[in-house]
């Protein structure tokens, strides 16, 4: 249950980087699948999930996939703006 947490955590930030990264439209669409993941956690934490919200575990792993793909275009804008921002270094033969 703590790495649901810490995926929970994790993913609820990425909202945040996207919009900074002007990914506005994508950080918009992940709220909607954070809130029913929180609401998933806190469900199950507290009083269980009965055998008939099964569908709750679905937008809990929705939430799980959608941020795993926020988080890789975060990671690939991160890593084209630290080369584009890198000096050309230029080698002597």
């Amino acid at each position: 249950m703590d790495i649901l947490l810490i995926f929970l955590l994790i993913f609820s930030f990425t909202p945040f980087l996207l919009w900074g990264d002007n990914w506005k439209k994508t950080a918009l669409g992940q709220i909607p699948f954070v809130i029913g993941a929180w609401f998933t956690f806190i469900k199950y934490v507290t009083v269980g999930i009965g055998p008939g919200e099964a569908y709750l575990w679905g937008i809990f792993i929705a939430n799980l996939i959608y941020g795993h793909i926020a988080f890789t275009i975060v990671l690939l804008e991160m890593r084209k703006s630290i080369k584009v921002h890198q000096p050309m270094v230029q080698q002597n033969n």
